[in-house]
């Protein structure tokens, strides 16, 4: 590998990045384990070593000098080989020992990485913070990287390297870096399946966005006008979960039309409590486009903004059965594949007109919220106790967060690990007070359950 190596990113990378500078934030997000038990620190050195030469774009930054043309228009990712004291930062604290539902705050205030810039470094970086008998790993990605499923599939596989590494079962063969990866996913203009008709089906909904702006979901308590993370979360028990799945099926939907339904449901009742009118209400909808047998990282996903004014959103019933109905005419016009394909006009247009398109992008066009729902999450689904917790070595991994960046429009990501469902609200300081963002997820909550 030479030292000047050149790998261009994807439109779908570049977007991300450009966007960043659009919303005057860094996109990031951030994986936290907390551990009960001991951790190896060299062990962990290791493995993290071990996935970023697995994962060769988590040693590249970007750039501009693309040595050709290409470089008027596309961003590109440069290869640097760095080391794991590049990588990770090691905390010992000593004098304090945190319960599962303080460690979120805990990691919150001390210990996030809020911004990173990838012109200048890796887009990831790690804290480990070494407690009594419990450790925190804190992995926290830079989204023009990587999208949540990556994340999950990197986080799985530093835990199989530290696994052979404490264990001493370290494979012979060593796993061969996939280059070829780095600017996943490479987006053809697709001439064969493209259609009118699902062209005017996604200017459609363009449309609908410029005629009836998003209602936004603001409230008074904010601090200040910096643009700094504010997140809290929120954990649906077991039990809690169960009752959940019951009603889900009770009404013959998916869990995610049952998520979207109470969303819905939320937001309307929060603005009504403000005083405000009947408005159309947007839900920002990520959409995973990986195979299942694609473990690449990279942003292998589109999306879609699905909408009602909040005069039709009502009892739960007729919600769902609303939201199933507009999810498969969808589904029909191809509208999350069209999305995606359209960034490849995104490719013609030189940088610096991009970056100003993006930088006036006018405020109508932003959701009322974003909601994605992660999954389940299987860290390690080899090595796990009676009671479904899963291991890393000798230490068990209690919990699992995750935090996304904060955006002009709040987001909310879902993920469940070992039957406990966590839910995790993102939004400005400016736009929210502690307070109120703790008031709006628990109506969630409510809805949720209820």
């Amino acid at each position: 590998m030479s030292k000047k190596q050149f790998f261009p990113m994807s439109i779908v990378d570049e977007t991300v990045y450009i966007m960043e500078g659009a919303v005057r934030t860094s996109l990031t997000g951030t994986f936290i384990l907390t551990l009960e038990g001991e951790v190896c620190v060299t062990t962990v050195r290791e493995a993290l070593d071990a996935s970023c030469n697995l994962y060769p774009k988590f040693k590249c930054i970007l750039v501009q000098n693309y040595p050709s043309i290409k470089r008027w228009f596309r961003y590109c990712w440069e290869y640097k080989d760095a080391k794991c004291e590049n990588i990770l930062k090691e905390i010992e604290d000593i004098n304090q020992n945190y319960n599962p539902q303080e460690v979120f705050t805990y990691c919150k205030q001390n210990h996030l990485f809020t911004f990173l810039d990838i012109t200048r470094q890796v887009p990831i970086q790690v804290v480990l913070i070494r407690q009594p008998d419990q450790a925190t790993l804190i992995f926290t990605f830079h989204h023009a990287a990587v999208d949540g499923i990556g994340v999950i599939l990197f986080i799985q596989r530093f835990i199989q390297f530290y696994e052979e590494i404490f264990y001493h079962r370290k494979k012979d063969n060593d796993y061969s870096p996939d280059f070829r990866a780095i600017s996943q996913p490479e987006i053809k203009f697709p001439w064969k399946s493209f259609s009118l008709h699902h062209f005017y089906n996604y200017l459609r909904g363009a449309a609908l966005l410029a005629l009836e702006p998003s209602a936004q979901v603001q409230t008074q308590g904010g601090k200040g006008s910096m643009r700094m993370l504010l997140a809290t979360v929120r954990e649906i028990t077991t039990s809690q979960l169960k009752t959940i799945r019951a009603t889900v099926k009770k009404y013959h939907v998916t869990f995610n039309d049952y998520l979207l339904s109470a969303m819905f449901q939320t937001i309307k009742k929060w603005n009504q409590q403000g005083g405000k009118k009947s408005e159309r209400i947007y839900i920002n909808v990520p959409v995973n486009l990986r195979s299942p047998e694609d473990h690449t990282v990279g942003n292998i996903l589109s999306g879609f903004n699905i909408s009602f004014r909040s005069e039709l959103i009502g009892e739960k019933r007729e919600m769902v059965r609303l939201i199933r109905k507009e999810l498969i005419s969808m589904m029909e016009n191809d509208i999350v594949r069209t999305t995606l394909s359209l960034t490849w006009i995104l490719k013609l247009i030189p940088l610096k007109i991009k970056m100003l398109m993006f930088k006036h992008h006018p405020h109508t066009f932003y959701p009322t919220l974003a909601l994605s729902n992660i999954g389940i999450c299987n860290p390690n689904p080899s090595h796990k106790d009676e009671e479904g917790f899963h291991y890393m070595g000798a230490a068990r991994i209690s919990n699992i967060s995750f935090i996304t960046s904060a955006v002009p429009w709040p987001q909310v990501v879902v993920l469940t690990y070992n039957e406990r469902m966590t839910i995790c609200l993102s939004v400005f300081r400016s736009h929210f007070s502690l307070e109120a963002a703790e008031r709006l997820l628990d109506s969630f909550v409510r809805e949720l359950i209820e």
